[in-house]
């Protein structure tokens, strides 16, 4: 199946992308530990955990901002070639605002807010990312952009 490639003029401000709900496990929270050596003990250690507000262990917080720039992903990569994305340009205004437990489910969303000419042949696209539980509360927000290709001139 052919997919439309994706292009910097083709994106429009308010165009929003809805990820697929994934549940964090036990195993999600100590594999992102041993990739990033943030054994924190919030997050690995039941004892520890349960003398904390939360009562429990949470998971890392970045893990959770990487699942659901995973989760946005993939709806792209299923539906548009992608070959004119250059890179992930940055990210910024990352809030956590709530924690996520082993077993909640969270769903991502991104919706285009900003663009911006980068230079002749490329601009930036930001998105404002909002990851929500089970029960529809937002437990992260952030701003993140991409570098993506304009169209080619014929």
């Amino acid at each position: 199946m052919a997919r439309n490639p994706i292009y910097f003029e083709s994106i429009q401000i308010g165009e929003k992308i809805e990820g697929l709900p994934r549940t964090v496990t036990e195993t999600d929270i100590w594999t992102f530990a041993y990739l990033t050596a943030d054994f924190f003990p919030l997050h690995t250690d039941v004892e520890f955990a349960k003398k904390t507000i939360f009562g429990k262990p949470i998971a890392q917080g970045m893990l959770v901002l990487s699942i659901a720039l995973g989760m946005v992903d993939q709806v792209i990569l299923s539906n548009y070639d992608v070959s004119s994305v250059i890179a992930f340009f940055g990210i910024k205004d990352v809030r956590f605002l709530r924690p996520v437990f082993i077993g909640d489910t969270i769903a991502a969303s991104a919706e285009v807010v900003e663009k911006q000419d980068f230079d002749e042949k490329s601009g930036v696209v930001t998105y404002k990312l909002e990851v929500k539980n089970q029960r529809g509360e937002l437990v992260l927000t952030a701003l993140y952009s991409a570098l993506i290709r304009k169209t080619p001139s014929k």
